[in-house]
This record gives structure tokens, C-alpha cells and sequence, in this order.
């Protein structure tokens, strides 16, 4: 027979078990529904949801935030799906974050992505809706519309009244071009033939210039014979002459080598400075030669400069 002091340690045996058990589901559950997240709202509008399932992952920038919870169609609106979220405690929900449904892998699930977000916006409210963003479904349609409305211009722009114009108008430029051609041939014989010129009249004017240059060199010879010869003849004159006679005859000789030396000198001034002007005349000339030989490389090589050319000067 149980006694009085076993029922009082029996008791109180069961009220320790049945707090610590209290303790332990304390421990246990009340994690759990902190850990639950809180509620936010997405309506997708006019879009499938398919592939999205409740407990799906909803990320932000790959990190796992939270989880889909419920997954209906909008009582109000039956074009659009009221998907609802639960975001981790302490995560902040910002007014301008949006969100997309994204594919993971190639399985065809797929998760919610948010993104965006900036410090400077307001805290979404519990609750909230956080606006949706086009997915790349979305995008993918729109690329292929963008596609056939293009292929729709395309198709109208070659219809036959456009595609007898453009080939009036490429039969117009094959005429042109055979013309410019023909051109620009002409021109090349005729720009060969100067050419061929200047080169002839530079070799022409250099043997000149040489000629100038021995000219020059031959009367520097003469003046210092004519002032050797000169004084050979002073020399004589001083043997046979009387004194007065060859002062006379000293300052005729003088004053006519004095003469002589100035018209040779003003001489050779001046064929320096022919000689001077005729190798400007040759630079010249041969930078005109380099000129026109590159003007015939370009015209060659872009022949279509010829009548760029003529257009500008009209």
C-alpha cells in the first residue's frame, strides 16, 4: 500500500517531468514561430506562376531570406496571383525592392529573387506588398514581339513597288561607278604624263643648277688670273714707263681693276643668287613631284575622292 510521503514524491515527480517537459516545447516551439518570418504580398499580374510552389526560397542576391507560404488566385482581380511570402526577422523590406520569379537551373522551378533596395527608402510596412518585376519570361516575349514587329517592317519595306525602286537605284549606282571609272582613268593617264613632266624638268633644272655652280667656280678662277695677271703687268709697265707716266698709267690701271672687280663681283652676286632661286624653283618642284605622286596613290586606292571633290566645289 502506497503511503502518504510516496503519493507526495510521486506528485511532485510528475509536476518536475511535466514542467521540464513544458520547458523543452518552450525551447523547441517557440524558435520556431519567431523563425517564421513576416508576411509580405506579391500580386502577379498577367503572368503565370507555374513552376512556383509553396516553400519555394525566396532570396536576396542568393541569400536565402525567407519562403513562399501560400500560393491563390486574386478574389478581386482574376488576372492576377496573390503569391505570400514570409521574410526572416530583422531582414529590412524597403519600399523600392521588387520581385521576380526566377527559374532554378533548368529543373523549370523556380524562387523568388529580390531585389533592388536603397538606405534612403522607407521600411515596407508587415504586410505589404512588395511590387513585382518583368522576369525573364516576360522579357523573352517581349524580345520576340520586338522580332515580328521587325520582321512585319521588314517585310513591308520589301514589297514590289520598294524593291523595283531599289533596283533602279543599285542599277543607277553600277552605271555611276562604270562612269567614275572610266574617269578616274583618264585622269590617272593624265596625271602619269605630268608627272612624267616635272620629273623631266626637275632632272632639266638640276643640270642647270650644276652648270650655274661651274659657271660660278670658273669666274672665281678668272678674277684671281685677271689679278695675278694684273699685277705681272704693273710689274712690266714699272720697267719700262718713267715715273710720272706710271703713276698715270698705275691709276688708270687701278681704277680699271677696281671697275673690273666690282662688275665680276656684282657678276657673281648675281649667280649666287640665280643659284639660290633656281634650287628654291627644284625643292619646290620636287615637293610638287611628292605631292602628286601621293594625290595618284590616294586616287588609286579611293577613287571615289575625285567626285567627293567636284561635289564640294559646286
Amino acid at each position: 500500500m502506497i503511503t502518504k510521503e510516496q503519493k507526495t514524491r510521486l506528485g511532485l515527480f510528475w509536476a518536475g517531468s511535466l514542467a521540464l517537459l513544458l520547458v523543452l516545447a518552450g525551447l523547441l516551439i517557440v524558435p520556431a514561430f519567431q523563425n517564421k518570418g513576416l508576411p509580405y504580398t506579391i500580386n502577379v499580374k498577367g503572368a503565370s506562376v507555374n513552376g512556383l510552389s509553396i516553400g519555394a526560397p525566396v532570396k536576396y542576391q542568393g541569400v536565402d531570406i525567407g519562403k513562399v507560404r501560400e500560393i491563390h488566385v486574386n478574389p478581386d482581380d482574376l488576372n492576377s496571383i496573390l503569391v505570400e511570402i514570409r521574410i526572416v526577422r530583422g531582414f529590412p523590406v524597403k519600399r523600392d525592392m521588387t520581385a521576380t520569379m526566377t527559374y532554378t537551373g533548368i529543373t523549370g522551378q523556380k524562387f523568388i529573387e529580390i531585389a533592388g533596395g536603397s538606405e534612403s527608402s522607407p521600411t515596407l510596412p508587415v504586410g505589404g506588398e512588395i511590387l513585382p518585376a518583368r522576369g525573364l519570361g516576360e522579357r523573352a516575349e517581349d524580345i520576340v514581339a520586338n522580332i515580328e514587329d521587325a520582321i512585319k517592317s521588314v517585310t513591308a519595306l520589301l514589297n514590289p513597288e520598294n524593291r523595283a525602286k531599289i533596283d533602279q537605284l543599285l542599277a543607277a549606282g553600277h552605271r555611276s561607278a562604270e562612269v567614275v571609272s572610266r574617269v578616274l582613268e583618264g585622269k590617272e593617264k593624265n596625271l602619269t604624263g605630268a608627272i612624267d613632266n616635272i620629273e623631266k624638268a626637275s632632272l632639266e633644272f638640276g643640270a642647270v643648277t650644276e652648270n650655274l655652280r661651274k659657271i660660278t667656280a670658273d669666274l672665281a678662277g678668272i678674277t684671281g688670273t685677271l689679278d695675278t695677271k694684273a699685277s705681272s703687268i704693273l710689274d712690266n709697265i714699272n720697267k719700262r714707263f718713267s715715273g710720272e707716266e706710271m703713276g698715270k698709267v698705275l691709276t688708270n690701271l687701278e681704277s680699271f681693276i677696281a671697275e673690273a672687280s666690282t662688275s665680276l663681283k656684282t657678276i657673281e652676286n648675281v649667280l649666287m643668287i640665280q643659284q639660290a632661286d633656281l634650287k628654291l624653283t627644284v625643292e619646290n618642284l620636287g615637293m610638287a613631284v611628292d605631292n602628286l605622286s601621293k594625290l595618284s596613290r590616294i586616287l588609286v586606292e579611293d577613287p571615289s575622292m575625285l567626285i567627293r571633290g567636284k561635289k564640294e566645289k559646286k
